[in-house]
């Protein structure tokens, strides 16, 4: 039953729930609603007869007419929310996710918590790492090619690992050079002008 009155969604009505995230790419309205396996509640209903959950956006990453983020919620991830509709239970909202064993990142644990990960579904991740004395930025590539900045603000750019055969930097203007100490190491050098 839809309810009829605001009182119906904003009364003492309001019913908190847990849940499992069944399916994130179907949404049709393609807004990163989910479909949540609710526990205690959708225990017997099949996933495609699941209503889509809303998401709680926080500020800093919200959407507005097709500009900004989307979250990225993971079937698998354990969610917390609450029914717009009260004890109907038809209008599910996501709040946020909790954190269940398993689901720690390999990365973060050396120095946790002060490595922050943010890692893909096929493997790309960023790492944010805050551990005095070695602080660095880390962006990865799946097939290992990374660039990095260290403690002291240096920059690699490593494509060694995938054997990379070509990294192309392109400009339709200039393209400047400067520093005290250029090297320049190949079997072959070629200077094209």
């Amino acid at each position: 039953m839809i309810p009829n009155t605001f009182v119906d969604f904003y009364g003492d009505q309001t019913r908190w729930f847990l849940g499992e995230v069944v399916n994130v790419k179907d949404d049709p309205l393609k807004l990163g609603r989910v479909k949540v396996r609710v526990f205690g509640v959708y225990d017997d209903i099949a996933d495609e007869d699941l209503p889509w959950a809303q998401i709680v956006v926080p500020i800093t990453q919200g959407i507005h007419k097709g500009k900004g983020q989307n979250l990225g919620i993971l079937v698998g991830s354990q969610v917390f929310g609450m029914f717009l509709d009260g004890q109907n239970s038809q209008l599910p909202m996501v709040i946020g996710t909790v954190p269940k064993e398993g689901d720690t990142n390999e990365k973060t644990k050396a120095n946790y918590p002060l490595n922050k990960v943010y890692e893909t579904e096929s493997g790309h991740y960023k790492e944010y790492d805050d551990t005095a004395g070695a602080e660095r930025i880390k962006e990865s590539h799946k097939s290992g090619t990374f660039y990095e900045m260290d403690k002291d603000g240096n920059m690699t750019i490593d494509a060694t690992k995938t054997k990379a055969r070509t990294i192309m930097i392109i400009s339709s203007g200039q393209i400047n050079v400067t520093a005290p100490v250029i090297n320049v190491n190949g079997t072959v050098v070629k200077l094209n002008s």
